[in-house]
């Protein structure tokens, strides 16, 4: 057997053989220091890798602290919920670091609707950068299985077999919609940023073609960094008198080491939210770190 040039030792010599028949002992030697070598070099590469998205991650948002800084003092900030504008001063400043190399995160506390968001810098990047973060943030990284969670948020929909209902942000982690669809029910995911993990879940709106009795997420409203608009685009897919449930632990001020998590619905604020994009809150379960609002489209 004679193998190819690139499979080198350690020290960088070569296994090819030259001459004469090697016997299958030494063949088998060779490959296997071959196939050694081979996986030494790529784990080298791989945390080359990782040390590279690790530098130009940190590098990017680092430099976008800076430029941020320079302006926050005039800056008229909106609040994402309500649309009130104010200076920095007029809010409530609270600050984090971000766990995956985001750099430094303000957020504000608005004083009419109770609501926190930010980091400004991150609700600014425009869509495509967006989609490149999550996606690389995702290619190394899973979130926890919150099947049960996520089950539970349906239920509180108290749904019906027969009528779609849809798990937005179902992620690549979790297994209810399978579990879900085995119990009888019709239920699709949708999954903009993950890998889908099967036929049933969609990247796309425009895929969803059924009409829908009701949404529902789990640790994903967090995530919205525009929902008003978010919101306006389920009632666009909705019918009056339809439901939808999100539950979340972020409906307190936890977990905000991670810019990927941009509002926060503390106080008022599901109400603000819902009045401004024609839903009422219906109910709120608070159980621990399981919390959940439903929402109720009325017109």
């Amino acid at each position: 057997m004679r193998l190819p040039n690139f499979f080198k030792h350690p020290m960088g010599t070569a296994t090819t053989q030259t001459s004469g028949s090697p016997a299958p002992a030494d063949q088998d030697s060779g490959l296997a220091d071959s196939i050694a070598a081979l996986k030494t070099r790529v784990d080298f590469l791989e945390k080359q890798l990782l040390l590279l998205e690790n530098h130009h991650t940190r590098g990017f948002w680092h430099a976008l602290d800076i430029a941020h800084e320079a302006t926050l003092a005039s800056q008229i900030i909106n609040c994402i919920i309500c649309d009130h504008a104010g200076t920095r001063s007029s809010y409530e400043v609270l600050t984090a670091t971000c766990q995956f190399n985001g750099g430094r995160l303000e957020r504000y506390r608005c004083p009419f609707c109770d609501c926190v968001f930010g980091a400004e810098k991150f609700l600014r990047i425009d869509d495509a950068m967006l989609d490149l973060d999550y996606r690389l943030l995702y290619s190394r990284y899973a979130e926890g299985n919150t099947t049960e969670n996520e089950v539970r948020a349906f239920r509180s929909l108290n749904p019906q077999k027969g009528p779609l209902y849809i798990n937005w942000g179902s992620g690549a982690w979790n297994t209810t919609v399978k579990d879900l669809r085995d119990e009888g029910y019709n239920i699709w995911g949708f999954e903009p940023s993950a890998e889908a993990p099967d036929e049933y879940t969609v990247r796309n709106t425009i895929e969803m073609t059924q009409t829908i009795e009701g949404i529902f997420s789990n640790n994903v409203i967090e995530h919205f960094r525009d929902p008003v608009k978010q919101f306006l685009d389920f009632s666009a897919l909705l019918a009056p008198g339809t439901r939808m449930a999100h539950a979340s632990p972020c409906y307190e001020y936890l977990y905000e080491y991670t810019r990927f998590h941009t509002v926060f619905l503390l106080g008022r604020s599901p109400e603000v939210l819902a009045s401004r994009t024609g839903f009422r809150v219906v109910d709120f379960v608070n159980d621990g770190p399981y919390k959940n609002c439903i929402f109720e489209k009325l017109r």
